[in-house]
């Protein structure tokens, strides 16, 4: 006799998450993550060459940001392999709509530098489609 009344699909194990939604998932957490180093980085060189830095200035766009960054990476990693949170789907959704703007600004102001890794180029132009995808495929098979 079964002691749970719950009919919720994530107690179900023969309900599995879709293959190619964790994948994405996982694709795009990786790039936020790449994005926030390279974030990181980028702003500790001009941090360290300039003579009149601002440390709050620094520690708020500089490290604030990557730690966003680096938060909706978890975020996006847990929704991908368990979760099916409404809220972080949509914010995974508007990150990767974000992210793909993004690229698209790079490829139209500074082409040059889609393919280096210290810019933003790679990390949102691949990390903005999984994204997306990641938020719009459905969460399990049926």
């Amino acid at each position: 006799m079964l002691s749970s009344t719950s009919t919720s699909s994530t107690d179900d194990p023969s309900v599995r998450f879709v293959r190619s939604r964790r994948v994405a998932g996982g694709i795009g957490a990786l790039a936020l993550a790449g994005l926030g180093v390279a974030h990181t980085a980028t702003n500790a060189v001009g941090f360290a060459g300039e003579t009149d830095a601002s440390w709050p200035m620094f520690l708020i766009f500089g490290v604030g940001v990557s730690l966003v960054l680096w938060a909706v990476a978890v975020i996006a990693w847990r929704f991908s392999h368990r979760g099916s949170w409404r809220v972080s789907r949509v914010l995974i959704a508007v990150v990767g709509v974000l992210c793909g703007l993004m690229a698209f600004n790079v490829l139209r102001v500074h082409p040059e530098i889609i393919l280096s890794p210290a810019g933003p180029g790679p990390w949102t132009l691949v990390g903005g489609p999984a994204l997306l995808l990641s938020a719009l495929l459905p969460l399990r098979k049926k």
